[in-house]
């Protein structure tokens, strides 16, 4: 199939070289030196899908200057988070397919196969089908979501993540190099994983979706959390991680 995406960041040029070993694809880019195209109608009127892949808060309005354009192709955004696009994906036409997908990855996996998606139907609209095929075909670990609950779910996994991590690099960062000197291995561990958010433009634009009051809440708690994981096991693979730095 001919795919085109519009977004020529990290995520999307990672996805034009994942689908390209399947499909024809074409990136579009409001930064010329990233577009394979002069403009997104061109883009647009070249492909059978459509994958809108630029910044969540932007996702939106890329998606509601494009729906004059999307009548019988099949159109997709991997958006982290959802806010608001129901209701445009409402107003395509009729024949346009539409389905919300999330990558539960980011640019740094090594390759699609194996990794997992999570697809959303609309309510009411075609497209959830077709979508979900189309990534299990490049070898994805597909699965369905709820649209209704992802974004409750998103900010307290991914959000709340980057959240806590973003304060313990400022909290680093005050402390300067002896840090390094003094933190033991969970120090190491989680100073690794703070830092790396650095690399990642949008990490601020993420922690701000973060419940805090939530997460301040649960840190005036005394009990012990029950368990979701073994945390014997946990414990085996925290030390499987450290060995990788």
């Amino acid at each position: 199939m001919r795919v085109g995406i519009i977004g020529g960041g990290a995520m999307g040029l990672w996805l034009k070289r994942e689908i390209s070993t399947l499909h024809q694809t074409l990136v579009y880019d409001i930064d010329k030196t990233k577009s394979e195209v002069d403009n997104v109608v061109d883009l647009l009127n070249w492909s059978e899908v459509v994958i809108v892949a630029v910044s969540f808060w932007n996702t939106k309005g890329v998606l509601q200057q494009i729906a004059e354009f999307t009548g019988g192709k099949l159109v997709m955004d991997i958006s982290t988070f959802k806010e608001g696009l129901v209701e445009v994906y409402r107003q395509y036409p009729q024949d346009a397919r539409v389905a919300t997908v999330h990558p539960m990855f980011g640019p740094g996996a090594p390759t699609l196969r194996g990794q997992r998606v999570l697809v959303m139907e609309i309510p009411g609209r075609r497209g959830g089908l077709e979508a979900f095929q189309f990534w299990k075909e490049l070898g994805a670990v597909v699965e369905w979501g709820d649209v209704e609950k992802h974004d409750y779910y998103v900010s307290r996994t991914i959000a709340l993540s980057h959240a806590v991590g973003l304060a313990l690099a400022r909290v680093y960062e005050e402390l300067g190099e002896d840090a390094f000197k003094y933190g033991g291995t969970s120090f190491k561990y989680l100073a690794t994983y703070a830092f790396s958010l650095l690399r990642n433009p949008s990490a601020v634009k993420y922690a701000e979706k973060a419940p805090l009051d939530e997460f301040v809440q649960a840190l005036k708690r005394r009990d012990i959390p029950r368990q979701l994981i073994n945390a014997e096991e946990a414990y085996k693979n925290f030390y499987k991680a450290l060995s990788c730095f």
